[in-house]
């Protein structure tokens, strides 16, 4: 795949009020730094990425810089290849980007057909591409309706449609899932999933990782204003370690006592199909296709029958608290 945009070690630090400094001073603390400190990042075509990462890890910091809004400090933001320097080249980046912020209020007497003309007016777009737009999102049949009416999803959709003016090779969506029921999640899901597979790379910032895990294709994680790693879920759970667990039931006496022999399993008995039920996590290396077979046959020795054995991967969430040693919701500064 093309990569379409690229961050090589950026920093672009938000500047400190003097009470804040003062303060760590007073403490005999570190002046803390809030923005992206040296953050690494690719951006391919039709790829899907959820951006993760406790509450100040600086991921709106991040989007700003992907966006064109902010200027990298150090380091290097590339665009196609080219280099990204003056106020001009983030104009010509900012043209392929399109930003879904976290809120808008689309508030006042206008509807959504009114709203996209004149965005595309602003953007310099053609104001006949409103309509188009507006299907694309699901909004065409709501087109004329007074904002004020609007459910959350609608003006979610309004929100997306506003960020596909001009036909953007990126789109950067900021908690994009907010106050939507599970049908609009649903439907809105299809749509980011439909947009990619066209060949838009879409990058994701989300709170809810349950939610966010059902569609992304890879994540990046952030802490303390770096990105801490990036890939696919398979190759951010090798990079990290994060323990490989296996679902294991079957038929007899259960094989748990002499499982937990083992230090570098841990074992956890469940309610389940069969006569027992376990999961075991390994902390060591993953089960490989070799280390399952020497357990089950082990256990088919004992007076007992595998009845079915399946990996389980590790959610977003434990992937996030492997990380950075936090969850998603803690909140690390007053602002990213």
């Amino acid at each position: 795949m093309e990569v379409l945009v690229e961050l090589e070690k950026a920093r672009y630090l938000h500047p400190l009020s003097r009470a804040i400094i003062s303060a760590a001073k007073r403490r005999k603390q570190p002046v803390p730094k809030r923005g992206v400190v040296d953050a690494s990042l690719r951006i391919e075509t039709g790829s899907i990425i959820g951006l993760v990462g406790p509450n100040g890890a600086g991921k709106s910091t991040l989007m700003s810089i992907l966006a064109g809004i902010l200027p990298v400090q150090k380091g290097v933001i590339k665009s196609n290849g080219k280099h990204i320097h003056s106020e001009e080249d983030r104009v010509k980046l900012r043209r392929r980007i399109g930003l879904m912020p976290e809120r808008v209020a689309w508030s006042g007497p206008g509807n959504p057909l009114q709203v996209i003309r004149r965005l595309c007016i602003i953007r310099g777009e053609d104001a006949k591409n409103a309509e188009e737009i507006l299907q694309r999102v699901g909004l065409l049949s709501r087109s004329r309706d007074r904002l004020s009416s609007l459910s959350q999803g609608m003006r979610q959709r309004l929100s997306l449609g506003a960020a596909l003016i001009g036909e953007p090779d990126i789109l950067l969506l900021d908690e994009p899932m907010n106050g939507l029921d599970p049908v609009a999640q649903s439907a809105f899901r299809m749509m980011i999933k439909e947009m990619a597979e066209s060949g838009t790379a879409i990058v994701v910032s989300s709170h809810q990782l349950n939610e966010l895990e059902r569609f992304v294709e890879g994540v990046a994680i952030m802490n303390q204003g770096k990105i801490v790693t990036q890939g696919s879920f398979t190759s951010v759970e090798h990079d990290l370690g994060v323990g490989q667990r296996l679902m294991i039931s079957g038929i007899g006496p259960s094989p748990a006592s002499y499982i937990s022999d083992n230090p570098l399993i841990t074992v956890e008995e469940l309610d389940g199909e069969g006569d027992w039920c376990l999961r075991l996590t390994r902390h060591d290396q993953t089960w490989s296709q070799d280390l399952r077979a020497a357990l089950i046959q082990r256990i088919n020795k004992q007076e007992t029958k595998v009845a079915s054995l399946e990996r389980v991967p590790p959610d977003l969430e434990e992937i996030l608290r492997t990380a950075t040693g936090i969850s998603a919701g803690i909140n690390l500064q007053e602002d990213e």
